[in-house]
């Protein structure tokens, strides 16, 4: 073999070798093309970009897909007891379960792209990792303003950059109005005090408790009691309430949001030791949309209702 037919030769393989690392990046890249990662609280998750087939168990997830004109791509949601304003997406949703009970099998067969788990259904991650890539966007208690908008921002980079900027116009809107709220609060001297009515129960929730956003963000201010911040609240009675005797009160009604039997529960407040409070008798009892502020906080139109339930006392 001569070598000029060697050269050739060598020529060859090495345009064969090139072609070919040419093939493998370009498959690299369309792949990073087409996955986005996100920060979920069990670390970082590779899911697909604009996913067409999501399952979501988290209200205020869904809310904010609809917000961002992406409802059409939700395929399944927990649908009973949904709260009022949700109660118009698109028929063609499955059920999949409830918000503690996922189906794991009723979304197995909606062949989701993506999952998006909650607080309420966080034991069962492991297992809806196993069907689809799965993130779950938590809600502390504290910091939930922040943390809301930085969840609504990467449920938005899922869709792109367009829905990115759609998603950052709207949390710019609802950034004012809040500001807003909190400057008149900061002005006023009256003290909240918030309640949750359950099955003919009272419980009373603290200034770092998961209804922080109307103290910490809103700048509500908060009675001077004692209240252990628990996730269910510090049970109090109608003495508790009296003795406390705050300028205004935010209720809750855990049995409404529910669906429950609420006969025990819609009159609680009309004891008498409550109505001599100053928030009786100033008619600064507010009743907060319940489904809403138990079931879906979050989202970006679950914020919207939850500052327009408050926005008329701001400042009061």
């Amino acid at each position: 073999m001569n070598k000029k037919l060697i050269s050739i030769l060598v020529l060859g393989l090495s345009l064969l070798f090139l072609a070919a690392c040419g093939q493998k990046n370009e498959s690299t890249d369309v792949k990073a093309e087409n996955t986005v990662t996100i920060n979920s609280k069990q670390g970082k998750v590779e899911v697909p970009l604009n996913p067409q087939r999501i399952v979501s168990l988290d209200l205020g997830a869904a809310d904010t897909l609809r917000a961002l004109g992406k409802e059409d791509q939700l395929v399944g949601l927990p649908k009973k007891g949904l709260p009022s304003y949700l109660q118009n997406l698109p028929e063609t949703i499955e059920n999949v379960g409830s918000l503690k009970e996922p189906d794991l099998e009723a979304i197995a067969k909606l062949k989701p792209d993506l999952i998006i788990a909650s607080r309420r259904t966080e034991e069962s991650l492991n297992q809806l990792s196993q069907i689809a890539p799965t993130i779950y966007f938590d809600n502390p208690n504290t910091n939930y303003w922040p943390t809301t908008k930085a969840n609504i921002l990467a449920l938005a980079s899922l869709f792109g950059q367009e829905s990115v900027d759609q998603a950052q116009e709207k949390v710019a809107a609802l950034d004012k109005e809040i500001n807003q709220l909190a400057g008149l609060n900061d002005q006023s001297d009256k003290q909240a005090l918030t309640l949750m009515l359950n099955e003919g129960q009272i419980s009373a929730f603290g200034p770092e408790s998961r209804y922080a956003f109307l103290y910490e963000t809103l700048h509500f201010n908060p009675t001077k009691a004692d209240i252990k911040d628990s996730r269910h609240g510090q049970e109090i009675s109608f003495e508790g309430i009296h003795e406390i005797n705050p300028d205004m009160i935010f209720v809750i009604n855990r049995t409404l949001a529910i669906g429950g039997d609420d006969t025990t529960t819609k009159d609680l407040l009309d004891n008498a030791l409550v109505q001599e409070t100053k928030a009786a008798q100033d008619k600064a009892i507010i009743q907060l949309s319940s489904d809403v502020w138990y079931l879906s906080q979050g989202g970006l139109e679950s914020t919207e209702l939850m500052l327009k339930d408050v926005k008329d006392w701001a400042g009061k």
